[in-house]
């Protein structure tokens, strides 16, 4: 049995098959692995020698909310009541259950100080780009941006935002979230505890209520302001800057043609040049060979031509007398 057990749930049938042994023997039970009216079992066409009982289960898990009708394929079930998971234990037909909703401290306060948080992280994002480097004596590149000159303010503004009335909790400095001397925020624990576990409804009519007042309706739209894609100042810088690299890539692009076909041109000049370097020794060598070549004489050789001219030899002398 054991064999047949295993070899059933290696099938992956959707079913599991295990072994029972009580008083009575052992026997084969089969299992559905899915919850619920969906999750029925049937044996169907059983052609083998094993006997099988009625199959148990497969329903729905039925309740009443308020007179309003549920059914759930486990046992736990939500939507019957928004933001509330019921788990059911046992089955109790016709017995009405009172429950009690309270309000989740734990997930309130985790919730605030994760806001706490990222805010703080923004806020000293910002701070850095105002602080002066005390090597370059200069701020962040982004400190002359108006753009996050508005962003800052915003945030500053928003955290001491106040409402009327409220039983008192008007604030973030009411609920124990104080503003420390470089715009960040400290989370005093126990007078925010305090707030949630006496007064929850005020705490959660501070940051949103129907009126669309509250610290985090108020948050929500100067953020969204912010950040509007249209008209916010911080999109608005981004398209700006966006246009200004774009202007700048063109420029450089062009400026890197113009380079290129400088050097081109360098390049043809540079081997017209090269060509004529390597002509000037041929050209050396011809006119050396010119200037050393004999050139040919035109003198007249006297002998045997025209008798010599000059000046006839006279003696004017006169012969002795008497020869």
């Amino acid at each position: 049995m054991n064999t047949l057990g295993s070899y059933i749930n290696n099938q992956n049938w959707g079913v599991t098959a295990s072994v029972v042994t009580d008083a009575n023997g052992s026997r084969l039970a089969i299992s559905s692995q899915s919850s619920g009216s969906a999750g029925a079992l049937a044996i169907v066409n059983n052609t083998t020698s094993l006997n099988f009982e009625a199959p148990i289960g497969g329903t729905n898990a039925s309740l009443t909310v308020d007179g309003i009708p549920f059914s759930s394929a486990s046992n736990t079930v939500t939507g019957a009541i928004p933001g509330v998971t019921l788990n059911l234990v046992t089955a109790s037909p016709g017995n009405a259950v009172q429950l009690t909703v309270g309000a989740d401290t734990t997930q309130a306060s985790n919730a605030i100080n994760n806001f706490v948080s990222s805010y703080n992280s923004l806020i000293g994002l910002l701070n850095q780009e105002y602080t002066v480097d005390p090597t370059t004596n200069a701020e962040g590149d982004l400190a002359s941006d108006s753009s996050l000159r508005s962003l800052q303010s915003s945030l500053l503004t928003d955290a001491t935002y106040s409402v009327s009335g409220n039983d008192g909790y008007v604030n973030l400095a009411a609920l124990g979230i104080n503003m420390n001397n470089d715009g960040t925020l400290t989370v005093d624990s126990s007078t925010l505890n305090n707030a949630l576990t006496n007064d929850p409804g005020a705490v959660l009519n501070f940051f949103q209520n129907s009126s669309v007042t509250g610290f985090a309706n108020k948050f929500n739209a100067d953020l969204t302001n912010v950040s509007d894609a249209t008209t916010g100042v911080l999109s608005t810088d981004l398209a700006q800057n966006s246009a200004e690299q774009k202007t700048l890539t063109d420029q450089i692009n062009n400026f890197q043609d113009r380079l290129n076909a400088e050097q081109q041109q360098l390049i043809t000049q540079f081997s017209q040049v090269n060509a004529t370097l390597e002509e000037y020794p041929f050209l050396l060598q011809e006119v050396t060979s010119q200037l050393g070549r004999p050139t040919s004489s035109s003198s007249s050789n006297n002998s045997g031509g025209a008798p010599a001219t000059g000046t006839p030899f006279s003696d004017n002398s006169s012969a002795p007398s008497g020869i």
